[in-house]
């Protein structure tokens, strides 16, 4: 602190170390005029207040020009450490606490926004080179306007630069929120009728450029997933229809639709599983008695070769599964004839049923845990 000396001058100093001093009689400590001597030059200007938080607005109003200086020179990082300064002042007002805090919010949207540094920066500047942690920045902003917020809900600067930030990074649901904040923070009344429309701008442009990135996702992922499915050669598509032809033909037969509908009538409610497993075995194999030799003439030997019925089912499928109709509608009619779903045709597919019972649930009497019945299926 200043320490008068009667008849010499001012001295500032710390513990003793005398830093800078100034000779005069006044007994007012003068703002000008100083000279280091253990201290740094140049000497710093004085200012007396009536009390702390006095000076405490004053030097946070002086810190405050010096960070929106390095903001003009593109020093980011450097003013919101000067924020930061400030903010750590004691006795600030919650107001001016936030306001701050809200500039700070608006130097990491401007260092997200400035996502190109030009290699032309050089000296002490800290920001002249890239910094992955750039990346962060809109978060950091939004983190910072959320913080001003709570300690004072009208801060418009903080909400309107945390759904800036939002908006720069795609976070639409979070600018939507605090864009609506800055509308609840802007004052009522004619004199304020801008800022409260140029939030509620914001608001619906975010609403807009939501749905539109929706759109474009989807047309992005309908475009891609054209080119990862390439069309099916014409010989393909002609082989499958041909084939899809000759099996339903087959399937058409007397000597496979009077055996199928005499074990089809054995099916019913009551049937254990493995009586139904061996009935579904048995139309199994009526349905390849019949299609064996159109697979054999294709070089398919699907007479004891299960993987053999399947890659030739699976040929005719994925031309199926390809958009052309007619296969399509020949598989399904096939599926009719036989009873039994496609992947079941060339062999059971096993269905694995899972034992749910002992899932946490709410029982019959209001209380929470497992099933009171038994865990087995």
């Amino acid at each position: 602190g200043g320490i008068p000396i009667a008849g010499t001058g001012w001295l500032i100093g710390v513990n003793r170390r005398p830093y800078y001093g100034i000779r005069t009689d006044s007994e007012r400590c003068p703002a000008v005029g100083w000279r280091p001597f253990k201290g740094q030059a140049p000497a710093p200007r004085v200012e007396g207040f009536a009390s702390l938080g006095d000076a405490c607005l004053r030097l946070a109003e002086a810190w405050c020009q010096e960070a929106e200086a390095l903001n003009d020179q593109g020093r980011f990082k450097m003013a919101a450490e000067v924020y930061k300064r400030a903010m750590s002042l004691p006795v600030l007002p919650t107001k001016r606490f936030a306001e701050i805090q809200g500039f700070r919010a608006k130097t990491y949207r401007r260092l997200a926004e400035n996502k190109k540094v030009s290699s032309r920066k050089q000296g002490d500047n800290d920001d002249g080179e890239e910094d992955p942690l750039v990346g962060m920045a809109a978060e950091w902003a939004i983190q910072e306007a959320e913080e001003a917020l709570e300690k004072d809900p009208k801060c418009f600067l903080a909400a309107w630069e945390g759904a800036i930030a939002a908006k720069h990074i795609g976070w639409w649901n979070k600018g939507r929120q605090l864009a609506k904040k800055a509308m609840q923070a802007v004052p009522h009344g004619p004199q304020h009728r801008a800022e409260r429309e140029t939030a509620s701008t914001l608001f619906l442009l975010m609403a807009e450029e939501e749905q539109e990135e929706k759109q474009r996702k989807v047309l992005e992922m309908q475009q891609s997933k054209q080119q990862a499915e390439p069309e099916v050669d014409a010989k393909e598509v002609e082989w499958a229809r041909g084939v899809a032809i000759q099996l339903n033909e087959a399937l058409k037969a007397e000597d496979f639709k009077r055996p199928h509908h005499q074990i089809w009538k054995l099916i019913g409610p009551g049937l254990k599983k493995k009586d139904a497993d061996m009935l579904f075995s048995e139309i199994r194999q009526l349905v390849w008695e019949k299609w064996n030799p159109i697979a054999w003439q294709h070089g398919y030997r699907t007479s004891w070769d299960t993987l053999a019925r399947k890659s030739f089912c699976a040929r005719v499928v994925d031309v199926a599964n390809a958009d052309v109709a007619e296969v399509k509608a020949l598989v399904r009619e096939m599926e009719d004839r036989t009873c039994l779903e496609w992947p079941d045709i060339a062999e059971a597919v096993e269905k694995i049923k899972y034992d749910e019972t002992w899932a946490y649930t709410k029982r019959e009497d209001g209380t929470w845990g497992t099933w009171n019945g038994p865990t087995s299926l």
